[in-house]
């Protein structure tokens, strides 16, 4: 921007300008009465020495008229700078002000007049300190010192009071304005609204203020959920410990309990063959029903306590002693009828087998196999009412063998069919006996799983159950191993 302090004003032009017209005019009127006698003289002398100064006139003449024009473009020029500077002045978006070395206003532009709510022409003459806060009066002076070793000062952040309106925030340049002897004229002030900017650094602030808050709080959530969690670890790995505790102390009960209990059954098992033998003496028909009955009851207690045990094993995750190899499976099947006829004959049910394969081979273990069927067809005899019908079957499926065990008897209810495999549930169906630990199925279950198959079942009330059981087949099992 062009310094207003280095322009000359237009009363200097009009004046440089008259004493150039009057310079002119001086030199076309310098022929003084010596001079015109000295041309008559010359006159007289010869016409070639006339024409020589009356040529030298003219030349003199026509640099008088150039200069007159090199005069007027130079300012013609100046006064369009001089526009040119007040436009820019006038136009510019910050506010621009001049003050002298008092602080007294000399100029202002538009925008420091829409800033300070004065008029420009009311504006000159007032001290600038007038638009000061408090603080910006008191450190003023040490600001315009600043600039004794430096042109200007930059961003010097202060409030100015509008003459009607609220203290407006401004960033300030203050730069010297000097003469051509070096020494300090005045100032010329940039001022610029950074309203919108301490708002938008206002407005960060709040925000990180929140997000810190919200730091805060998270980091406080967190803690208290890595406290809860801790807890809980902590609280599991006690119950774990507990329960492994637990698990052992039912193991060695369950050991013990088996033991003690087949000590005893042991010796019943001896006196009644020793009375079956009927080494003491015959026996009458009572005691031989009483001999049978207390025969039936030894092997009840048996299968439960085997029964218990091996649900222990299953429980507490120890392998399961399995001797998987290829079995027939019309074999195992076969026999199933002679162990449960007895059962069968007491309710009055009849019972068929149906395997049009006989050659079906699954890869498994059989005797595993005969304990799960023994177990089903026993929970189908249990839930089957006198006169009805239970039917063993087997067919070949795409790589396993289903074995099906079918009844006619009341059924159960679909969403019942699971709790059903849970350990120690009896499901209540009417008109059936509840006898028994409630075990045979799960252990059935984990037994197919066990050896690579699955148990589940199907029901409807009033239809009758299907347990199906399947197996991997031994061809399936073989070509596995071998790819």
């Amino acid at each position: 921007m062009v310094d207003p302090q280095q322009q000359p004003t237009s009363a200097e032009l009009d004046a440089f300008s008259q004493r150039v017209r009057e310079a002119g005019k001086r030199l076309r009127s310098r022929r003084t009465p010596d001079d015109k006698k000295q041309i008559v003289t010359a006159l007289g002398d010869e016409d070639g020495d006339l024409l020589a100064l009356l040529e030298e006139l003219r030349v003199a003449d026509e640099e008088l008229r150039v200069q007159n024009d090199e005069l007027a473009a130079s300012r013609d020029m100046i006064e369009l700078e001089r526009q040119k500077y007040h436009d820019l002045f006038n136009f510019a978006p910050d506010a621009y002000i001049v003050t002298d070395i008092k602080g007294m206003i000399r100029e202002a532009n538009v925008a420091a007049s829409q800033l300070l709510g004065v008029p420009t022409q009311f504006l000159v003459g007032k001290p600038m300190t007038t638009f000061f806060d408090e603080s910006a009066s008191k450190s003023h002076r040490y600001k315009l010192d600043q600039l004794c070793g430096a042109d200007r000062c930059d961003d010097w952040e202060i409030s100015l009071k509008p003459r009607n309106g609220s203290p407006i925030p401004v960033s300030v340049s203050v730069g010297q304005i000097s003469r051509r002897d070096k020494s300090v004229a005045g100032y010329r002030w940039i001022v610029r609204d950074i309203s919108k900017r301490k708002q938008a650094e206002e407005a960060v602030r709040e925000l990180n203020r929140h997000l810190e808050l919200r730091v805060a709080s998270r980091t406080a959530q967190l803690a208290a959920a890595n406290r809860t969690k801790d807890a809980l670890l902590l609280s599991e790995r006690k119950a774990r410990e507990q329960a492994e505790i637990a698990n052992r102390v039912k193991s060695d009960f369950l050991a013990l309990l088996s033991h003690e209990f087949r000590t005893p059954l042991q010796a019943i098992f001896g006196y009644t063959e020793l009375l079956e033998r009927e080494i003491h003496g015959p026996l009458n028909e009572a005691q031989q029903r009483d001999l049978t009955r207390i025969q039936q009851s030894q092997q009840h207690l048996l299968g439960l306590i085997t029964t218990i045990l091996d649900f222990a094993k299953l429980d507490s995750g120890q392998a399961v002693d399995l001797n998987l190899e290829p079995v027939v499976i019309h074999d195992v099947l076969a026999q199933m009828e002679g162990f449960v006829a007895a059962q069968l004959d007491g309710k009055q049910l009849t019972y068929a087998y149906q395997c049009d394969d006989h050659s079906i081979v699954a890869y498994a273990d059989a005797t595993k196999v005969q304990q799960i069927l023994l177990n089903l067809l026993a929970n189908a005899i249990k839930f089957t009412e006198s006169g009805g019908h239970i039917t063993l079957s087997c067919e070949a499926e795409p790589g396993s063998v289903a074995i099906h065990v079918m009844d006619t008897g009341r059924g159960m209810p679909a969403e019942k069919i699971e709790t059903a495999f849970e350990p120690f549930v009896q499901l209540k169906v009417s008109g059936a006996t509840t006898s028994g630990t409630g075990l045979g199925l799960p252990i059935s279950r984990r037994l197919a799983n066990a050896m690579g198959g699955s148990l589940s079942a199907t029901s409807e009330i009033g239809n009758g159950s299907v347990f199906t059981l399947r197996l991997p087949r031994a061809a399936t099992r073989a070509q596995q191993q071998a790819s």
